[in-house]
């Protein structure tokens, strides 16, 4: 999946993205509190809505399309009633207009209560669901639901840490293999752990593209153990070092190193063509291991995948061609981007650098 172009608005809180064209590769750079992170939030948004969930107030578009040979290029809108405040957080707002086209063919209209599905009205559905949602089985519609599916919910988080994994007996029944795992999407621990027992080439990649950045780990494993008096697993991770005795457990392991296998496993382990979401991508890694897990996920050509990512560090920001930067700011409650190119910046990129950080744009991103 790629998300070509999106745009999104929140009545209950009254803040607007205005339309944003992505390429493969995304930096959102500007001021704190310009937004950036909020437009990360917003597209996973569109990943719970397409599962089900309803967000009150919220109107949507997005282009996108689904490769793997399939060609196929979708354009989804839609909004949510916006009734006010005065309810409960968990009541479920109903849809007041959603359309899907696919290549251009109008597949889905619908106004409130009313869905026309490829030109023939359909039995009453639930109002407060998409529809990507509710025909998901529908061969025209699988490919879009399975797209935002794989969006990693994850891949955003700050802090980079695992949790401990509690795997139900049934996915150990269930996915055995390697090849097996590798297709759902299960808990990043769990896919670890199959793939370190049976030392498959996926995991010897990560564990060598982790040992090149911290050179002081020599080995890593996971453990699976059954809990006491409970019928689940726990899956837990360790590493190592060389000149110790003894293996480093989990909770001692350093959170710069966590969000760095974290990564590294992620691009290995996620489904082919997908959208990966990076907030502050310089969060919680130290200077030692930003260049090598920079330069991995900009280089990594393995799994096809779109990379759009948040920073505000000089070293990352520098690092990273301009013609990648998407310079964020606002303008009260409007949050717009713009292109590198359209601020005429110098040709070398040092000299781009130097200009960006003085932009009025960049320095003083939030206006009245």
């Amino acid at each position: 999946m790629k998300i070509h172009e999106f745009s999104y608005t929140n009545k209950a809180t009254g803040l607007c993205i205005k339309p944003i064209k992505f390429s493969d590769l995304n930096l959102l750079v500007g001021a704190s509190g310009v937004g950036k992170t909020l437009i990360l939030k917003a597209l996973m948004d569109l990943k719970d809505i397409a599962n089900g969930k309803s967000i009150s107030g919220v109107e949507w578009m997005v282009k996108f399309s689904i490769s793997n040979g399939k060609g196929m290029f979708y354009l989804w809108e839609g909004s949510f009633e916006y009734v006010g405040t005065n309810i409960p957080p968990d009541f479920p707002e109903r849809i007041a207009y959603e359309n899907l086209y696919l290549n251009d063919e109008r597949l889905i209209n619908r106004i409130s209560n009313k869905i026309i599905y490829k030109g023939k009205e359909t039995p009453k559905l639930p109002s407060h669901m998409s529809i990507i949602s509710l025909l998901n089985e529908e061969e025209s519609i699988k490919s879009a639901f399975e797209g935002f599916y794989g969006i990693p919910k994850n891949f955003n988080l700050k802090t980079g840490r695992f949790t401990v994994s509690i795997v139900p007996p049934k996915y150990l029944e269930m996915y055995v293999t390697s090849e097996s795992v590798l297709k759902y999407n299960l808990p990043l621990l769990y896919k670890l752990y199959i793939l370190y027992k049976e030392q498959h080439s996926i995991f010897n990649k990560i564990k060598r593209n982790f040992v090149e950045i911290f050179d002081q780990v020599q080995d890593i494993k996971l453990e699976i153990s059954e809990q006491s008096n409970s019928s689940q697993y726990v899956i837990s991770f360790m590493i190592k070092e060389k000149g110790v005795s003894d293996w480093i457990l989990q909770d001692d392991i350093s959170s710069g190193m966590f969000k760095t296998l974290v990564m590294i496993s992620q691009l290995y382990l996620i489904t082919y063509d997908t959208v990966i979401l990076i907030d502050e991508v310089e969060n919680s890694l130290g200077i030692n291991c930003i260049d090598s897990v920079l330069n991995l996920l900009i280089t990594f050509d393995e799994r096809d995948m779109q990379f759009i990512m948040t920073s505000h560090h000089p070293y990352i920001i520098n690092a990273i061609e301009m013609k990648y930067w998407k310079i964020v700011y606002r303008k009260g409650g409007d949050i717009y981007t713009k292109d590198a190119s359209e601020y005429n910046l110098g040709k070398s990129h040092h000299e781009a650098f130097k200009q960006l950080i003085q932009l009025a744009d960049y320095k003083g991103g939030i206006k009245s």
